[in-house]
């Protein structure tokens, strides 16, 4: 067993691919904890590539309002995960795809 283990663990893309999969959550508890649960509910994690996030944002009010933001996103991610995982955060603006419902 500890063999596989080490055999795993030394592929590249899956240590990346689980450590993708905890900073997709970290970076969604940190918005929720940093924005509010009604501000939050307005973003979407879109991607994370490299060590930039991007969230997409509804409207523009809700964008501009993360912006101000992504300093204390950043700080509360870092609490999360070792720094370097998420350096930046992109913010845009986008009314694709939401439900309207």
């Amino acid at each position: 067993m500890r063999e596989m283990i080490d055999r795993m663990s030394s592929r590249s893309d899956l240590r990346f691919g689980a450590r993708r999969v905890d900073a997709v959550d970290a970076l969604k508890e940190s918005l929720d904890e940093v924005l509010g649960a009604n501000l939050a509910a307005r973003c979407r994690i879109e991607s994370i590539f490299g060590t930039e996030a991007r969230v997409a944002c509804r409207d523009n009010s809700t964008a501009m309002r993360v912006r101000f933001y992504v300093p204390d996103i950043l700080q509360a991610v870092g609490s999360r995960l070792d720094p370097a995982d998420i350096t930046a955060i992109r913010v845009t603006v986008t009314t694709h795809g939401w439900d309207d419902a």
